[in-house]
């Protein structure tokens, strides 16, 4: 949700940003990047909170798993974030 929503702001608000010459772009990018890595970090504490129960193996591998995957996909997308949002730093979006 947060990588979707970067997207649409990226678009969405560099008309704004031409007309009022604020730069915005980036500290959403950030802002929401960190909201990705929020994500991020209630997976890894759902990882570490299932390793205390009693559990078959199957079922705490596969919880872990999908922790993992929600570790990775986290990072992942905060990556992505911040290189979209990076962009403003190089790339002005007035010039057309």
């Amino acid at each position: 949700m947060a990588w979707a929503t970067s997207t649409q702001l990226n678009y969405a608000l560099v008309p704004w940003q031409c007309d009022h010459r604020v730069a915005v772009v980036l500290p959403v990018a950030l802002l929401l990047a960190l909201i990705s890595l929020l994500g991020g970090a209630s997976s890894w504490w759902a990882k570490r909170r299932s390793g205390a129960g009693l559990q078959s193996g199957r079922k705490r591998s596969t919880e872990n798993f999908i922790a993992d995957l929600g570790i990775l996909a986290a990072l992942l997308f905060a990556l992505v974030i911040v290189m979209q949002g990076s962009a403003s730093l190089v790339l002005d979006g007035c010039l057309r």
